[in-house]
């Protein structure tokens, strides 16, 4: 399993913190790059959106937030407008910088220097509720060593999921691998996203070997 190392990283990142699908995070970065825009587009809330966000100032910000308020708007111009909101933050704080800093996106958002990864490992054998509880304890050790946390542990009966929100200055990957070299009972391989929870068929065909690495190991960031 690869893992992405960013010590020393986590000042300097901007995280965005809500649920957005990576596909609208895709969309708005396509309307950003896209100078064919024209103010006379603003109708198109998409296109107002953009515009605002790419002049980056606090009154932009606000007329984005007070937009974002309208009940009219239709759920995928909302996610839209969320992540152009997020943008225009960052450009407001990386002006006010003195160093310039990344941002970070996932389908699963995250927390300050945090992002939220979704994880799905096996069982050698039947996962009873004191193993379950077991688990929770040993990722919560581990995760709070590494200025991580352990948000939700669930049993699916045939795999144990973990939703965590793991520190941009420590590799995930030794985080994971930490707890799971202490569960014995726990197979060694697992399932790692930060783009959206997958249904239990998708994680069948990962444990039954459908899937190649690339597609169990997702890993969304802008």
């Amino acid at each position: 399993m690869k893992t992405e190392n960013r010590n020393g990283k986590g000042d300097e990142i901007r995280i965005i913190e809500e649920k957005i699908h990576p596909d609208i995070l895709s969309e708005f970065f396509r309307y950003l790059e896209d100078e064919t825009l024209q103010p006379s587009d603003r109708k198109d809330p998409k296109v107002m959106f953009t515009i605002l966000a790419r002049d980056g100032s606090i009154e932009s910000l606000r007329k984005i937030e007070a937009i974002l308020k309208e009940n009219d708007l239709s759920e995928d111009n909302r996610d839209f407008g969320i992540a152009a909101l997020n943008y225009c933050r960052f450009r407001i704080e990386n002006d006010l910088l003195d160093f310039p800093m990344d941002m970070i996106s996932g389908g699963l958002g995250g927390v300050d220097n945090k992002m939220r990864i979704y994880v799905a490992v096996a069982g050698e054998e039947q996962i009873t509720e004191g193993k379950l509880k077991f688990i929770k304890g040993v990722f919560e050790e581990v995760a709070g060593k590494r200025d991580s946390v352990v948000e939700e542990v669930t049993n699916h009966g045939f795999y144990v999921s973990l939703l965590m929100l793991l520190s941009f200055d420590y590799a995930y990957g030794d985080l994971i691998e930490a707890g799971i070299s202490q569960c014995e009972f726990l197979a060694s391989d697992y399932y790692t996203t930060n783009v959206e929870i997958p249904t239990d068929s998708r994680i069948r065909d990962w444990l039954d070997g459908k899937l190649d690495e690339d597609e169990f190991s997702q890993k969304s960031k802008t």
